[in-house]
């Protein structure tokens, strides 16, 4: 919950130095405040993800993009221009989604939500660190919305300048047209080429399609930035 709210990560390491509830100010809203408890299993869940261990869950490719500018953006689905680029070791790179399980199909409860979604270099290479997306001035990066996309450097801008006006309906028939094949009902995304086919981007729903959510920079050995992951906070632990 208070990664959710937009809390830094100073205030979060504080609330978890003292390993008890903690009240704290919305970020956004000083009038409104917060009873907090540190989680210790979602910093957990983060490397569970990272390692496909995490119960209820299944991991599929969405496909790949080209980098070879070393430039990454990660942008809302709805408006290609609101988002952040960030650089990563220049190669291609695949774009990986975990879909959590939620519920019962028995009791007619059954959900499926991205609760991580990953964008690694290939072919893979040993993540040795996980560790908040910052930008040049050490502010750490999220992103906000319903659907988001990976994509390549101006990418998403130029696929979504062709459909000006009517971009947000046009994901949508995409999504609709994917849903309505048998065999791609359960991938959860959509891949647009850029003109020249040089490079794409990757859209998909996440988490429960809202929220305020954080990017991870996944580092080798050499501290080389080779895959970002963001979190969607979707919580199918069994109880």
């Amino acid at each position: 919950m208070a990664a959710r709210i937009g809390l830094s990560a100073q205030t979060m390491a504080e609330i978890e130095a003292k390993n008890d509830a903690s009240l704290v100010e919305d970020p956004l809203n000083p009038l409104v405040r917060y009873r907090v408890r540190p989680d210790p299993d979602w910093t957990e869940r983060l490397g569970e993800a990272w390692n496909n261990s995490l119960v209820n869950s299944r991991r599929l490719c969405a496909g790949t993009i080209a980098l070879t500018n070393g430039l990454l953006t990660i942008a809302d689905g709805d408006l290609p221009h609101d988002g952040f680029t960030t650089k990563v070791n220049p190669g291609e790179y695949e774009i990986t989604l975990i879909i959590a399980h939620m519920g019962d199909k028995r009791t007619d409860d059954y959900e499926e939500h991205i609760s991580h979604a990953f964008a690694l270099l290939q072919p893979k290479h040993d993540v040795v660190s996980i560790s908040s997306l910052m930008d040049e001035h050490g502010k750490e990066l999220g992103i906000a919305g319903r659907f988001f996309a990976f994509a390549g450097s101006g990418v998403l801008q130029e696929v979504a300048g062709g459909h000006a006006g009517r971009w947000t309906l046009r994901v949508m028939d995409l999504f609709r047209e994917q849903a309505s094949d048998e065999e791609n009902a359960r991938s959860k995304s959509i891949r647009i080429e850029n003109k020249e086919g040089s490079s794409a981007a990757i859209l998909f729903h996440g988490g429960h399609s809202r929220g305020d959510y954080p990017a991870y920079r996944l580092a080798d050995a050499e501290d080389r930035t080779v895959g970002v992951m963001l979190d969607f906070f979707v919580d199918n632990r069994p109880w």
